[in-house]
């Protein structure tokens, strides 16, 4: 356990007559610290982005959509970890990834795409495959997600293929310029099947 979580532990236990007992600054560094915890909790819910899958990524995926300023909602296809995006003309129907593997035609999350595109996507919506892969290694390390004859399939059916660290790219972006984050977006709507890639240079770290 870490010593931040001691002591966040700690206080919480605390008695609430404590506080009355303690010298003058301390309810302004409990709340320091209090908001502190949130905002860390916060970008660590961005950071699942890089090294989860499942619901877990599930919910990062919503939330940095919401941080974009599109409205963003978990569908109650639970086990099909599912994320609605509205975009205004359309939407993004996103199925989430539950493997860090390499996806391949005759996967399950294929057939969870399949379902997708024919029997809950209308002609206004774009389906997207949200995949993490290669988990303990950097980003840029890590090997294509989905394999040539899976991506060929998902071509034909346009749907687009968008690597969570991408996501993740697309998010620091947002933080300084959002507008441009969600232009990247409308790109990704746009598209017509194939992996949903960044231009060189369009990302830069601060």
């Amino acid at each position: 356990m870490s010593a931040a979580t001691r002591l966040e532990e700690d206080l919480a236990l605390a008695p609430g007559w404590l506080s009355t007992e303690m010298p003058p600054g301390y309810h302004n560094r409990v709340a320091e610290i209090q908001r502190l915890t949130e905002e860390l909790r916060s970008l660590e819910r961005f950071g699942h982005l890089l090294w989860r899958v499942g619901d877990d990524l599930a919910i990062a995926v919503r939330a940095t959509f919401a941080a974009f300023g599109f409205e963003a909602a978990l569908t109650p296809d639970a086990a099909a970890r599912s994320v609605m995006v509205e975009l205004g003309d359309g939407r993004l129907l996103l199925h989430v990834s539950a493997t860090e593997d390499v996806i391949q035609k005759k996967d399950a999350e294929l057939a969870h795409v399949f379902q997708k595109v024919h029997e809950l996507a209308a002609d206004t919506d774009r389906v997207v495959l949200v995949t993490n892969n290669d988990l303990r290694a950097r980003p840029m390390d890590r090997t294509e997600s989905v394999g040539p004859e899976a991506l060929n399939l998902l071509r034909r059916l346009g749907v687009n293929v968008l690597a969570a660290p991408t996501l993740f790219a697309l998010w620091r972006l947002s933080v300084q310029d959002r507008e441009r984050a969600r232009s990247h977006i409308e790109r990704l709507y746009t598209q017509d099947g194939g992996a949903f890639v960044l231009p060189q240079n369009s990302v830069t770290r601060s």
